[in-house]
């Protein structure tokens, strides 16, 4: 068999694991990305260094799907291997180097004395301010927290726990789900988010937590969100209202709001074919639906709707209340935040907002919505 025979055998099985994957049978998958990677290994052992580009390209396909069938020895000798020949080009080196880092990451993982959820997501932050491996630090702190907030309400949604809205997850949450930031090969800005479990899984319903799988769920529960214009999709996949305006407002806070950076992207690290771009169009698509759903004046009784735009001050959601510093400098509070969740309005302290009320007769300023200003 000659080289093309051998690729297009890799192509025949990779082809095959993808479709695995959709499916949800993760070990067949890694079975034929396995197979797919000996045939291209193949393929490439029959080329030399007269094929600088062809030989670069092969091995790269080679090492990802190695990786992919999740044999990490076989994948790193791969890369070391082919780093080694002067003929490899920048653009594959760099490829190469990338890889080795990913590699390295997967192994530490498993080495960890918890065991990581199967699945997990990568995040890019991109355009703007960002450069490749580098990004301002408190966008890249409250974007991670915000992915840290969604993460845990998604179990606590599988677990059909009532929503949250004060405080930390429960302890029995905290306690057995703990989600791990992991370096990721730069590529602008970007990261992976893994779930490690901590042994606690008895307090929950096993079967439903592993068949949902957290990171598949978190995909889902953002990709819908970010791309449904109508509500109707995010109705059906999230039934329960007091979570959907939730997730809903989380991803509201992921969306870019100045020019530092252009987008935030999650993709899927086992199915390729799963991935989200939150970007300034996901914002206007969300404010129909949040809008549809607060609370309407009275205007019966004298309610006009009021939007205040300023610097989020104070806030006390146990006594119902934040105070705005608009323009001018005065200081306006707005009270009933019983719909409020901390960890939608909390990071939102000290910065540029816009705050939407029901101004009453009385001239009292009744909360229904909150989000960052854009710029």
């Amino acid at each position: 068999m000659d080289w093309l025979a051998h690729h297009q055998q890799s192509e025949a099985h990779a082809s095959r694991a993808h479709e695995h994957l959709r499916q949800g049978r993760t070990q067949d998958a890694e079975d034929a990305f396995r197979l797919a990677a000996e045939a291209e290994e193949a393929a490439l052992a029959l080329l030399d260094e007269s094929k600088p580009r062809t030989l670069g390209i092969t091995a790269v396909s080679a090492v990802s799907l190695w990786f992919k069938g999740k044999d990490f020895v076989r994948a790193s000798r791969l890369a070391h291997r082919y780093l080694a020949m002067p003929a490899i080009n920048d653009a594959a080196r760099a490829q190469l180097d990338d890889l080795l880092l990913t590699l390295y990451n997967e192994r530490d993982k498993q080495r960890m004395s918890g065991q990581f959820l199967p699945g997990s997501v990568t995040v890019a932050v991109r355009g703007g301010e960002v450069l490749r491996g580098a990004a301002p630090l408190d966008l890249i702190v409250e974007k991670v927290k915000t992915l840290q907030s969604m993460f845990y309400r998604v179990v606590e949604m599988a677990a059909n726990k009532p929503l949250r809205k004060r405080g930390g997850p429960t302890k029995d949450v905290a306690d057995s789900f703990e989600p791990w930031l992991v370096q990721e090969a730069p590529g602008s800005f970007q990261f992976s988010v893994a779930v490690k479990v901590n042994g606690q899984m008895d307090l929950f319903d096993k079967e439903r937590l592993e068949a949902a799988d957290i990171a598949k769920k978190f995909l889902d529960v953002v990709t819908t969100v970010a791309s449904d214009s109508t509500g109707e999709a995010t109705k059906e996949l999230i039934p329960d209202p007091e979570y959907r305006a939730t997730f809903r407002k989380l991803v509201r806070n992921l969306t870019p709001t100045s020019g530092s950076f252009e987008a935030l992207v999650i993709t899927s690290k086992e199915r390729d074919d799963v991935a989200v771009a939150i970007d300034e169009t996901t914002r206007p698509r969300l404010a129909g639906v949040l809008k549809a759903e607060q609370p309407k004046p009275d205007e019966a009784s004298g309610e006009v709707p009021a939007e205040l735009v300023g610097v989020l001050r104070a806030l006390d959601l146990d006594k119902d209340w934040l105070k705005v510093e608009t323009q001018d400098g005065a200081q306006v509070e707005v009270n009933k935040l019983s719909q409020a969740v901390d960890d939608v309005i909390g990071p939102m302290v000290n910065k540029r907002v816009v705050v939407r009320a029901i101004k009453t007769k009385k001239g009292d300023l009744r909360f229904t919505d909150i989000e960052l200003a854009e710029d």
